[in-house]
Formats: C-alpha cells, structure tokens, sequence
C-alpha cells in the first residue's frame, strides 16, 4: 500500500514537473513573441496603442487638396485650420482647394512654401483636429508606419486610405538639409502630402513620394525645422505662383482676370466684370449658383482673335465637386468684349463643352 502511495506521488511530482517544464516554455515562447511585437510596434510604450483608433482619430485631420495640376493630401498641424502638404501638390496653383472630411471644400491660403524641400503650409478657416508629433529617431528598425491620403485624388471618392509598411531605413539629402524615412510601402499618386504616422498616431513623417514597394517621407524632425526657416525667410511666398488681375488693362486681360476670379473662388468680382448684355437681369445672388461646386477654373489658351476686334478666344477647364468625386469638363470658344464708360465688360460668350484629344491641349 506504501508502496502504490508512493508511485502515485512520484507520478504526480512529475506531472508537475513536466507542466511546469512546458508552462515555463510556453511562457518564454510568449514573451519571444512579445518582445517581436514589441519590437514590430516600436516598443514596450506602444503595445497599449489601438491601431483602428489612432487611424480614425488620424483621418478626421487629412484633407484632399486640389489644384489647376495637381492633386493631393495634406493634413492639420496647428489650430486655425493651418495644414501641411507637399510644395508639388499646390506648385501651380496659389488658391488651392481643400475638400474636408465631411466632404464641403474651402479655398485656401498659402502662407509659406519651400520648393526644394518640397513643402508648403496653407491655410483655411475651418477648424480641424491637429495631429500629435511624434520623434522619427526613435524608431525602431522595421517598425511598423501607416501612410494615410487619397489615391489617385479626385479619381477615388470615399475616406482616406490607409497603407502599411515597415520602416527601412533612413535617408539624407545633404544638398536641402532634409532627412527621409524610407518604408517598403507604395506611395500612389494623390497620397502626397498626407501625414506618415506611427501606430499610435503620431506624425513622424509627410509622405512625399514612392515607387512600387518603396516610399519616401520627410521626417517631422526635418519639417519642424523647415517650417522655422520659412516662418523666418525674407519672402515665405517667393516659390509660389502669383494671380495677376489687370482687367482694366485691355479686353483680353479683362477675360483673364474673370477666369482667375472664378479659380479663387471671388466669385462677386467675377461677377462684376459681366455686363448687363450678358447678365440680362439676373442677380449675383442667382448666377454664383451655378458656380457652387467650383474647385477649379484653368486656363489652357487665351488669346485675341487676329481677325476680330476685342474678341479673345480661349480655352480651359473646370472642376466640379459633385457626390464626392471631382468632374473634369473641357471648353472652348471666345468672348466678345465692350468697353462700356470706360471698363471693359465681358458682353457676349460663344463657349461649348468639348472631348478633347490628347493634341487639343498644345494647339
């Protein structure tokens, strides 16, 4: 009987001896594989991080930005509705427009631009939340990074979209003075200017550009210092293109300035240089109704007609902002101009919608 009482002791100490040989196995296993994660996630401090939440949170301050040119994304760094994005985005066009979340627009200001660092800060006057910063030099290699913006601009409607990689090393550019964090994930065209974010949604870079399998970011260490240097420039503006009005100079230019009016959205000056011919009538309050979903008027070719006299033919194109997607439309025609006591008014338009081929834009 001792004997059994005996055995069955042993059996049972070395049971336990074995569960707690796995249990202590398994627990290393687990801490392995915590310490991976730990390490994917860029440390112990970011593990309690909510990737779903930081993306919403993120996403409720990147904005699209729309030009004449160029589209893109740009996101929310100060109070004021201050926003960053790439210089390429708004190169060519000094009153961007930026459709907001809730997917009304407004027309921005540029407050300062660095075109070799490729960065510019606009402003709106629409509150957005702003985006925490986060350290760059405090990644950890192969730490998870998300690239958030919209893809291919007004060609996609719907949220901004969010890509993962992995951060694969640093770059600089000695020659702008700019460091670059490069991850193995594709930056598409549209996702310039958008915030490259941690997982717990802090801003470590701007996205700026990419290949298949690599992008490029800015790094926020390189940003803040290139906003003091363009905060503190002698001309902020000096890279931006400028709008010039000058309708009372001739009958072209009075064309010119109604176009530009429209693409920055002033509207009542645009307004004003129409004549009661062509207004037969109808208010401000009535005609800006069909300019309500403008986000861009650009002019192709504008130029007098060599046989007529202050008739000038012209081309352009518009963007509409229409169910959450952009419309492109294409015209073409000429305007007839009058000098009515002394200003010139646009009297008489002959402009049709066209589908232009490729060579239609370089005749």
């Amino acid at each position: 009987m001792n004997n059994v009482s005996s055995i069955v002791r042993f059996c049972i100490l070395l049971a336990l001896l074995f569960g707690l040989i796995y249990t202590n196995k398994q627990l290393g296993e687990t801490n392995a594989r915590l310490e991976k994660v730990e390490i994917k996630l860029g440390g112990a401090e970011k593990i309690d991080c909510n990737e779903k939440d930081s993306i919403e949170k993120v996403r409720q301050s990147v904005v699209r930005i729309i030009g004449g040119e160029a589209e893109g994304s740009g996101f929310a760094i100060k109070s004021g509705g201050v926003i960053l994005t790439n210089f390429h985005v708004i190169e060519f066009e000094p009153t961007p427009k930026v459709v907001l979340p809730d997917n009304s627009f407004e027309t921005a200001e540029v407050l300062m631009a660095d075109k070799n660092a490729d960065l510019a800060i606009i402003k709106i006057n629409k509150e957005l939340p702003v985006i925490s910063w986060g350290e760059p030099s405090e990644l950890d290699p192969a730490e998870e990074l998300l690239a958030i913006g919209f893809p291919l601009g007004g060609q996609l409607s719907g949220e901004a979209s969010v890509n993962k990689g992995s951060l694969s090393g640093r770059r600089r550019s000695k020659d702008v003075g700019i460091e670059y964090l490069q991850t193995d994930t594709t930056l598409n065209p549209g996702v310039s200017g958008g915030p490259m974010i941690n997982i717990c949604g802090e801003v470590v870079g701007i996205n700026t550009a990419g290949l298949s399998g690599l992008g490029l970011g800015i790094s926020s260490d390189s940003i803040k210092q290139k906003w003091l240097e363009m905060a503190t420039a002698e001309d902020p503006l000096a890279d931006v293109q400028k709008i010039d009005f000058k309708p009372e100079e001739s009958s072209l230019e009075a064309v010119r300035a109604f176009y530009n009016y429209l693409k920055a959205r002033k509207l009542e000056k645009a307004f004003d240089l129409l004549s009661d011919n062509f207004k037969k009538g109808y208010d401000f309050d009535y005609w800006k109704q069909g300019y309500e979903p403008l986000l861009d008027t650009s002019v192709i070719k504008i130029e007098d007609d060599p046989e007529i006299e202050n008739r000038v033919i012209i081309k352009l194109s518009t963007k509409d902002f229409v169910d959450e997607e952009i419309v492109y439309k294409y015209f073409e025609g000429y305007w007839d101009v009058k000098d009515v006591d002394g200003r010139w008014l646009l009297w008489d338009p002959e402009i049709k919608e066209v589908d232009p081929d490729f060579l239609w834009f370089y005749e």
